[in-house]
């Protein structure tokens, strides 16, 4: 295939975080993402994507397949679907995916809300993120954030009923928890059972990921909605939930990108599944491919630059919990001087 007229580079960048962030299953100071050039006749395209060892990715492994990539094999730099052909779901995908848009968007002289046909439509606000830590600092950092619409807080640890009695009584807002896969099933139950007197919106991932007809049981019995996170990838996993829980928490990180997540949206929307747009320890450019689409879910996630100690490309903006996407073309973001 004639690939002279384009350019790809990739590239693996540490992103240290602000503070420590820590969730039932382990801790960060820091993201190693990858981040992906894609050029044609001379316009280029950025794309980033965070790989996760739970889905046995690293950045060499992602480099690796994106280096591996034709470009060539597609029709040209609108062929946004090709690159289903040529990866499979996941970070390698998602970075080619997003950068692919951008490069899409600057040609067009778009931006890609506008490129997908989506712009102009009202974004639902985003939560911040109360990651796990001791008790008195989750407090503390909850009543920073009492003026933003909506908290995500991290819980699946010993004490974390207790720490979202404190929580709650400093933040009046929405506030939905995440466990991360952190309880077991019998466990799961007498907790989200004890914490529904708290006014929880939703609970991502009770449990660990595969167990569905346990799942089940925990969607069930409790009254607070049950969303998948670590259970749900691609549209196939998504319709596998219907009757399973009450939503879906997808990410472009383990979609695959833009392409595979609108096809998991309407399968979502036609099983009557809640829609969330989440997010990764990530910069500017991976949030705002995502910030993009949340026009089209119900719950946003999107809060991952304002975890990083600097945001090397910013883009997608925050005016207390509520999403500002910046101007076009393409995603909008600019490298940071």
């Amino acid at each position: 295939m004639d690939t002279s007229n384009w350019t790809l580079r990739a590239e693996a960048v540490t992103l240290p975080l602000a503070e420590r962030f820590t969730i039932s299953s382990g801790s960060w100071d820091a993201a190693d993402n990858v981040f992906v050039r894609v050029g044609f006749q001379g316009r280029e395209g950025i794309g980033e994507s965070s790989p996760d060892g739970r889905w046995q990715e690293s950045c060499e492994s992602v480099i690796a397949q994106i280096e591996a990539v034709d470009l060539g094999e597609l029709a040209g730099p609108f062929d946004l679907e090709g690159l289903g052909h040529l990866l499979p779901a996941g970070s390698a995908r998602a970075a080619l995916d997003i950068a692919m848009h951008d490069l899409a968007g600057k040609l067009a002289s778009v931006s890609v809300s506008q490129l997908l046909g989506v712009a102009g439509r009202r974004l639902p606000p985003t939560s911040l993120t109360l990651p796990i830590s001791d008790p008195r600092e989750m407090v503390a950092r909850a009543r920073r954030l009492a003026d933003h619409p909506v908290l995500k807080m991290k819980v699946g640890f010993d004490g974390d009923v207790d720490a979202v009695r404190a929580v709650r009584t400093v933040f009046k807002g929405t506030l939905r928890i995440d466990a991360n896969e952190g309880w077991g099933p019998e466990e799961a139950i007498e907790r989200l059972q004890a914490l529904e007197r708290f006014d929880i919106e939703l609970c991502e991932q009770p449990i660990a990921a595969g167990r569905h007809d346990s799942l089940r049981e925990v969607s069930a019995a409790t009254s607070i909605p049950v969303f998948a996170d670590e259970d749900v990838s691609t549209a196939a996993d998504v319709a596998a939930l219907a009757g399973v829980v009450d939503g879906v928490n997808l990410k472009l990180r383990k979609t695959g990108g833009i392409r595979e997540a609108f096809k998991a949206m309407a399968v979502a929307r036609a099983h009557g599944l809640g829609l969330m747009l989440g997010c990764d320890l990530e910069s500017g450019v991976a949030a705002t491919a995502q910030a993009h689409l949340t026009s089209l879910v119900d719950h946003a996630d999107i809060d991952g630059p304002l975890l990083l100690a600097r945001d090397p490309w910013p883009g997608v903006g925050y005016e207390r919990g509520m999403l500002v996407l910046p101007l076009g073309p393409g995603l909008g973001v600019e490298k940071s001087q």
